[in-house]
């Protein structure tokens, strides 16, 4: 592949992993881990993944379209899903 779309691939994952770090935690801020535990071990679980893929991206690893996609699934899915998390019970 050419090193520029591997570059901007690699900056794009970055992105949308910062991002999907702060959807999970913004998420985990607000509910609590008694109420729904299989919830919250899922968002802790892709916190976790999201940065160390961060991690990853940032020591020039060979980034993968899929997980790019992945990533950027996440995203929308936080994203179309925000109303639902910041609704005020």
């Amino acid at each position: 592949m050419n090193t520029t779309i591997v570059s901007a691939m690699a900056a794009a994952d970055a992105f949308l992993c910062v991002l999907v770090v702060i959807a999970a935690c913004d998420y985990l801020r607000r509910v609590r881990p008694i109420d729904q535990p299989m919830l919250s071990v899922a968002f802790y679980l892709v916190a976790i993944g999201a940065f160390g893929s961060f991690l990853g991206a940032m020591q020039s690893q060979l980034v993968s379209p899929f997980g790019v996609m992945v990533h950027a699934g996440i995203v929308l899915y936080a994203w179309a899903r925000r109303g639902h998390v910041f609704k005020v019970a």
